[in-house]
């Protein structure tokens, strides 16, 4: 015969921790849920925000960017001003195109100190990739050896290779390396650079130019 469960009485049921548990969690739900529901909106509102501004700002930047390019394209006379609030006021690709626009922009005319600083910048942020920075190195050597410091050109064309040793460019900057060192009066350094280039397997417009400088410097 299947004996009969007991009735757990109401004073029992007090003292059960878990309805004990379970009555208080509703007790501060009905006391608090306009407090929780607040806080869970005043979170909610803040990552709206939050995206919201961080969409503006990308948004913005790439307007600002398309201007800029927009005014160099066509020679606009705003558009150094327009380069250069990209380029130090935001990040990413969008800053690098518009530093180095801005620094060819200044080189084009002749504004050695501007350029300069611009090429420096993109060199010490942005230099990543082989054939983008070849423009930044490659005019700001030509920049060192217009002021007279062949030595520095010299230095920064054979950074480049160091950073880039792959590069297609790699003969081409070995090549003005050699010139600038010979101009800066460092023959031997500029014999190792023609040598460097002499003993490449294939031919080249750099490496009969080496050649000829060879002759000279026997």
């Amino acid at each position: 015969m299947l004996k009969k469960h007991r009735r757990i009485t109401k004073k029992e049921l007090k003292k059960d921790p878990l309805v004990i548990f379970a009555a208080e969690a509703v007790e501060f739900l009905q006391n608090e849920w306009v407090k929780i529901a607040s806080t869970i909106g005043a979170v909610a509102l803040v990552a709206i925000v939050s995206l919201l501004i961080v969409n503006f700002r990308k948004t913005s930047s790439i307007n600002a960017y398309d201007a800029a390019l927009t005014a160099a394209q066509n020679n606009a006379p705003e558009a150094n001003d327009l380069l250069r609030k990209v380029a130090f006021k935001s990040g990413g690709a969008q800053a690098a195109d518009a530093l180095l626009q801005l620094g060819n922009r200044y080189y084009m005319n002749k504004d050695l100190e501007n350029s300069e600083k611009c090429y420096s910048e993109f060199i010490k942020k942005y230099a990543t990739d082989p054939f983008y920075s070849f423009t930044a190195y490659f005019n700001l050597g030509g920049i060192y050896e217009e002021k007279g410091d062949y030595k520095a050109a010299a230095d920064i064309y054979e950074q480049y290779n160091k950073k880039f040793s792959s590069s297609a460019f790699s003969q081409n900057m070995t090549l003005h390396a050699g010139k600038a060192n010979l101009l800066a009066g460092d023959k031997t350094a500029a014999k190792a650079a023609f040598s460097k280039i002499a003993e490449s397997p294939k031919d080249s417009r750099e490496k009969q130019e080496a050649l000829l400088y060879l002759e000279t410097l026997q």
